[in-house]
């Protein structure tokens, strides 16, 4: 299959709102819990996706990044002892795969109704930037991603986009 025939789709990129993984205050009988997914980035760009894909007859490949940014926190934790941290980073691990499973899910349903083909690509990555630029590379018509947050001091940090515009002749779509 060539490059034109086909689009890439960016999902679950860090930075796309602000609803991303986090702690919030337990509920259940847990003393943390990870905050529901918003899909409000994530599903402009899916639509958007979707739309193209439909009008123009590509093949959408998903490129589904599993991470979270609690990772960090639960491996620099002072405070928690080693079997601590291990449970904190399994129970962010599953919350981070069972929600890349729902998500899945929801994208393969859209595709099918629309009669769109796709395949979906999940990688386990905590380099956002170098797994999606290896995808990327690959050779893709279109690179359709979620619009990141406005950065603090831009000048000194990329945006994935960016990045991509550098790195690959594709036509760069944030949405």
């Amino acid at each position: 299959m060539n490059m034109d025939d086909r689009i890439l789709l960016i999902l679950s990129t860090l930075d796309t709102d602000d609803d991303r993984i986090a702690i919030e205050k337990g509920s259940r009988g847990r003393d943390v819990e990870v905050k529901r997914h918003s899909k409000r980035g994530e599903g402009r760009a899916i639509e958007k996706a979707l739309r193209y894909a439909e009008f123009t007859s590509k093949k959408v490949v998903a490129l589904q990044i599993l991470t979270s940014n609690l990772y960090h926190w639960g491996r620099n934790d002072s405070i928690l002892s080693g079997p601590g941290k291990a449970r904190f980073l399994f129970y962010i691990r599953d919350e981070v795969l069972t929600r890349g499973k729902d998500r899945v899910k929801e994208l393969q349903e859209s595709a099918e109704k629309r009669g769109i083909a796709l395949e979906i690509r999940s990688v386990e990555s905590e380099d956002l930037t170098s797994s999606v630029i290896e995808e990327a590379q690959k050779g893709y018509e279109s690179i359709f991603l979620p619009k990141e947050r406005k950065r603090l001091f831009p000048i000194f940090e990329k945006t994935l986009a960016q990045h991509l515009r550098k790195n690959v002749d594709s036509q760069i779509i944030p949405c």
